[in-house]
């Protein structure tokens, strides 16, 4: 088609409404799809980091080790009440880093931390939280629950099996606990079938990673302290008090 000068008409291309419509829910589908990927591969990322983070902690620990007898780091944060930082493994622990030791786990969104560190400033019996991570009551001098006739595990020859032992975990991120540094794994199994996820719970974050919360397929990240470190459920690190990772008399 010519205009009256000769000229070529030139067609302008264009959408109509019904394709524009289908891009339009092409588009939204693909959306759909790709976003919950996404979000999986940032969780597994953040994960994989905070597995990291653990296992340089336990890395530390070994180094603390050596240059120690083989003595354990001990706690020094009360859980909901004052504690001495000066005493806690968070202190300890940073002669053996090369720079400030990391303390934080990258999916941690706890209020308690403050706020020049992203937290809302709350606190806890007057206390901040000062890490994510904890350890183990079982191996500490000071909260070791003494159920057995023996000295504390409070250094690696004490330990039967140090490659089955936890040490470093995940804290809860809320109440008392959370502005600890330590658990106290003997109070779990109080007897009653099903219990101990909702009482590890208080204490800890064991669905930091997956799985429902208060469960037994909650994942976290686990320290073990020949120095290596583990992404699992709950129902592999504590079964009763019978059986679990936490009591050395028990780990295997």
């Amino acid at each position: 088609m010519f205009t009256r000068l000769g000229v070529p008409r030139i067609r302008r291309a264009g959408f109509t409404l019904i394709e524009l419509l289908v891009v339009i829910t092409v588009i939204s589908l693909l959306v759909g799809i790709l976003l919950p990927s996404l979000a999986h591969a940032r969780r597994s990322a953040r994960s994989t980091k905070c597995l990291s983070q653990v296992r340089t902690l336990q890395i530390a620990h070994v180094l603390y080790m050596d240059a120690n007898k083989e003595s354990f780091i001990d706690v020094g944060l009360g859980h909901g009440g004052p504690g001495d930082l000066s005493r806690s493994w968070i202190t300890t622990l940073q002669t053996y880093y090369d720079s400030p030791i990391v303390v934080r786990s990258p999916g941690d969104l706890s209020p308690l931390w403050s706020v020049d560190q992203g937290g809302q400033g709350q606190l806890i019996g007057g206390q901040p939280r000062r890490t994510s991570y904890g350890i183990n009551n079982w191996l500490s001098r000071t909260f070791n629950p003494g159920l057995h006739p023996r000295e504390p595990f409070d250094r690696l020859s004490k330990v039967p099996s140090p490659h089955a032992t936890v040490q470093f975990l995940l804290m809860t991120e809320e109440g008392p606990f959370a502005v600890s540094d330590h658990v106290h794994a003997e109070g779990w199994d109080p007897g009653t079938p099903g219990a101990a996820p909702g009482i590890a719970s208080g204490e800890m974050k064991i669905h930091a990673w997956g799985g429902r919360a208060k469960s037994w397929e909650a994942v976290s990240n686990y320290g073990y302290l020949d120095g290596h470190a583990q992404t699992l459920p709950f129902s592999a690190v504590f079964s009763s008090n019978e059986k679990n990772q936490f009591d050395p008399t028990v780990a295997k």
